[in-house]
């Protein structure tokens, strides 16, 4: 049986897009999910884990969006995809690319920036939600929030990020 990962691996060979990630609530969980998986390296490229404010600034979100906005916001996720995008599209611009990357026609980006608790949520941005940011070359940058049911938030931390690297993948799948 083909899992999601494996779906949306065959799904990027077949449009001959290259993935990078910018992982904020994840933690880098949804690089570990893909490359976990047989193939990744025709598609996979990189991956930026910016969790801390600082680390999303010099990936460079503007420092005002995330004092007005907060980093959990559907603004920091669409920045930290187009950012991811445009630094995964300069840097292979520059270089030959790896012997195993797949001769590409475009970068898809996916971000995440969420609230995995069990602590730092709030009435407005309560813990098991999510913002998710998806940046294709040459296609308009678009964001999905994700608040998960209390049932899930309710199994813990470990579970919310992984409904959140899931969420992020399918997200992936339908638009490739």
């Amino acid at each position: 049986m083909i899992n999601l990962e494996e779906t949306v691996i065959r799904k990027l060979k077949t449009i001959q897009h290259i993935l990078v990630t910018v992982e904020s609530c994840t933690g880098g969980l949804i690089s570990h999910l893909i490359t976990n998986t047989p193939g990744a390296s025709e598609v996979y490229w990189g991956s930026f884990i910016v969790y801390d404010n600082q680390a999303k600034e010099q990936l460079g979100v503007s420092s005002e969006t995330l004092n007005t906005h907060g980093a959990v916001s559907a603004k920091i996720a669409l920045q930290l995809a187009e950012k991811g995008l445009m630094k995964a599209e300069n840097a292979l611009s520059h270089v030959t690319p790896s012997q195993s990357l797949i001769k590409h026609k475009g970068i898809l980006c996916i971000s995440t920036t969420g609230i995995a608790g069990p602590q730092g949520g709030s009435l407005e941005k309560p813990v098991g939600l999510c913002f998710l940011g998806l940046a294709i070359t040459g296609k308009p940058t678009r964001v999905e929030k994700i608040q998960i049911s209390s049932d899930l938030v309710a199994l813990g931390r470990t579970q919310i990020k992984l409904v959140f690297a899931q969420k992020a993948l399918e997200l992936i799948r339908g638009n490739v």
